[in-house]
């Protein structure tokens, strides 16, 4: 029977492989199918409705809920602040090892009564004035290593100010940065009239034989407003 079918001819090993290929290609594209419906579940569809104005958009709810925008100024504010306060932290705690050391100084060599005060040569008090506050240098004097300069501060404008002490701008007769420490003076001045004193403490070390000094202090955090002392003595 030479007409009956070779079961072992390559046409029919041909046409397995072929039929394993579909079933194959069919159960993997069924799978792909399911773990795609499963990735959309949590995908949602935006509103495409521009009729519809955005407040009466509904706002989405659940677990997968969307994205909250923040504002780019509010991240810059809080960066801000951040490293600023961790700034004027710094100062403070070098402002009470200084106010410490003071109070030895004055306890172990006070003048006694009747010596003159060791007043910088050439010192006059000195202020200005700007959007209605003004800051004024009354007193100047040398304290063990320190020359300690006391500044009153007014507010009679309509708006309560306030200041980050640690950008105050502190330079000498040559234009060199300074660095001082500030004691006393309030973080905000508010719209009353009242004169707040406090010091600026200079150690002598920075000073490398400036005859006078300049300061600049800007509010806080706009820098609108500028307050600026200039020539004031610091030579013995």
């Amino acid at each position: 029977m030479s007409d009956r079918i070779n079961f072992q001819s390559p046409f029919l090993l041909i046409l397995l492989l072929l039929l394993m290929m579909l079933v194959g290609g069919i159960a993997s594209a069924y799978v792909g199918y399911l773990m795609g419906s499963e990735a959309l579940k949590v995908v949602t569809q935006p509103d495409t409705n521009s009729q519809e104005p955005v407040s009466k958009t509904k706002a989405r709810s659940g677990y997968h809920k969307g994205l909250k925008i923040i504002d780019e100024q509010e991240i810059l504010r809080q960066v801000y602040d951040k490293i600023h306060y961790q700034d004027q932290k710094k100062l403070d705690s070098k402002q009470s090892l200084t106010k410490s050391k003071s109070s030895l100084v004055t306890q172990e060599g006070e003048p006694q009564e009747g010596e003159p005060e060791n007043v910088p040569s050439g010192f006059a008090p000195i202020k200005d004035t700007a959007g209605g506050v003004t800051m004024e240098v009354s007193q100047a004097k040398f304290q063990g290593s320190s020359l300690i300069l006391g500044v009153n501060l007014k507010n009679e404008s309509s708006n309560s100010v306030k200041f980050l002490y640690s950008f105050m701008d502190v330079r000498d007769d040559q234009n060199r940065p300074l660095s001082i420490i500030t004691e006393g003076l309030p973080g905000e001045l508010p719209a009353n009239g009242q004169k707040f004193h406090g010091n600026l403490i200079v150690p002598l070390g920075v000073l490398n034989n400036s005859r006078n000094i300049s300061l600049t202090l800007k509010d806080y955090p706009k820098q609108e407003l500028e307050l600026k002392l200039e020539k004031i003595a610091v030579t013995r």
